[in-house]
């Protein structure tokens, strides 16, 4: 097993991108999600390095890894697909306390946002958006700054409401800066446009 306590960046160390519940449910699993191997681990300091830390960093407020990597086991038992970055440790899915909605020192950049979702869709941001969809926006938003080959807005209680944002980065040759929206509660799923995925927030 590797040592979880192992920095990837000032911010992010190696358990956080580990970390599973549903990996608990079994010795042979936990063995196997805390065992990747050398190539998973090199993705996964990648996806630090080159998204999750520039990202955190800018952004300014502490990002939660739900799920990073997941070992084959794990990501059937949780009924992920078999073509998901997570089982290369290429992607994270990323939650934000709802603190940050509170926080006198964001309030700068949560008007930032808001202002550059009425620029760019004509219409203004809801009052009820998560601090999830704040991470969503500013990232969808500076997509050109940021390693990302897509980020997602998935489930939660709807538009503007992501239950966790997927941010994935490899360093191979898959297509850049990808947006989606994934979950029921969405009027489109699949494919968004800038415009779109900021208007989920409208």
């Amino acid at each position: 097993m590797v040592d979880i306590n192992k920095p990837l960046s000032p911010h992010f160390k190696l358990g956080e991108l580990l970390r599973s519940d549903t990996a608990e449910r079994r010795a042979d699993w936990r063995e196997a999600q805390y065992s990747p191997d050398a190539t998973v681990q090199a993705n996964l300091a990648w996806l630090v390095t080159t998204a999750l830390e520039p990202i955190r960093t800018t952004f300014g407020y502490p990002i939660h890894i739900s799920s990073g990597y997941r070992c084959p086991e794990v990501n059937e038992a949780v009924g992920s697909k078999p073509s998901s970055q997570h089982l290369l440790g290429q992607a994270a899915d990323c939650q934000v306390d709802e603190g940050f909605l509170t926080a006198p020192e964001m309030e700068p950049l949560r008007s930032r946002i808001r202002q550059r979702i009425e620029e760019r869709t004509g219409a203004p941001a809801r009052a009820d958006l998560s601090a999830n969809f704040y991470l969503f926006a500013y990232v969808a938003l500076r997509m050109k700054d940021f390693d990302v080959d897509q980020l997602i807005h998935e489930y939660g209680s709807g538009p503007g409401r992501p239950a966790w944002v997927h941010i994935a980065a490899s360093p191979g040759e898959a297509s850049k800066g990808q947006i989606l929206g994934l979950g029921d509660k969405l009027a489109k799923s699949g494919s968004l446009s800038l415009e779109e995925a900021l208007g989920l927030g409208t």
